[in-house]
């Protein structure tokens, strides 16, 4: 599955039965027609516009994808643009594949207009920054408490692992620098550091079938920069993936998961709890 959108998603989606049954029909003729699964094959080569939302915003993505030396190999260049509830971005991407081998580097500029920035604390790295004092400070459709803007730039590395028809895997390592404020609360990592240089390893399993989708778990290693340092925040939970069936082909429902057990910095603005969830729901339009 490629690209990947931000923030968090809370929505409730209410249809009329008009509507529904409207949706439903198509979709049940369309898993018929495109396995549930198709996310996990390499995609083919062409011109795609992608349309992610998650609750919060959305992103727009225009993707080109072209193979090189036969069909083992491809090379893709998107351009992204994302508009949610905390920020905005503008996003170009370089991604090459060498069989399961994939390396990529990307640009971009972000404006944050929910920045919320800290100060250092006396005996802490940051005061009044947990999530039930972050609450306080910027209530849901409240005042902005600040805005930021900064550039980021990051390069990638991804192996994938097919075992057999059934089960995939994927592990990433990445570089990120980020002109962030000091002590200033990401939207998508939800948690808090400073500008510079952020490591990341990401690993995934899924367990695949062409009826069903995918499922599996997934764990995350993040080297935040903090102060004159650098500290290691692992986050784990799992992923799920499927085909919804409101389009003919090449939509999905994507749901990703990650909880940090007594962490009072990590989690999502207004969650209660040490998490991280994102629904997302992605349409392909082919050119």
């Amino acid at each position: 599955m490629t690209g990947r959108p931000v923030q968090s998603a809370r929505s409730t989606l209410v249809f009329a039965s008009c509507a529904a049954l409207a949706l439903l029909w198509p979709g049940a003729q369309a898993r018929a027609q495109q396995r549930q699964d198709y996310m996990f094959d390499f995609q083919p080569e062409g011109t795609n516009l992608l349309i992610d939302y998650f609750g919060t915003g959305a992103m727009l993505t225009l993707e080109q994808r072209q193979r090189i030396y036969a069909e083992s190999n491809d090379f893709t260049a998107a351009t992204t643009v994302v508009a949610a509830y905390p920020l905005g971005e503008a996003v170009a991407r370089l991604d090459l594949r060498i069989l399961f081998l994939s390396l990529g580097g990307t640009l971009a500029y972000r404006a944050v207009w929910r920045d919320l920035s800290f100060e250092p604390g006396e005996d802490s790295y940051c005061e009044d920054c947990d999530r039930v004092a972050r609450r306080r400070r910027d209530s849901l459709f409240g005042r902005s408490p600040g805005t930021d803007s900064y550039p980021y730039a990051e390069l990638r590395g991804t192996l994938l692992f097919p075992f057999n028809d059934y089960v995939v895997a994927a592990t990433t390592g990445a570089l990120r620098y980020e002109g962030r404020r000091d002590r200033s609360y990401d939207w998508f990592y939800t948690s808090i550091y400073d500008r510079g240089v952020l490591g990341r390893w990401e690993t995934q399993l899924y367990v695949k079938h062409r009826d069903w989708g995918g499922m599996g778990p997934y764990l995350q290693l993040l080297s935040l920069p903090r102060g004159s340092q650098h500290e290691t925040q692992w986050a784990f939970g799992f992923n799920a993936v499927t085909r919804l069936g409101l389009l003919p082909r090449n939509d999905l429902l994507f749901l990703t998961f990650l909880i940090r057990p007594g962490d009072g910095i990590y989690g999502q603005h207004n969650y209660f709890s040490p998490v991280r969830a994102l629904l997302i729901y992605r349409m392909t339009v082919e050119f």
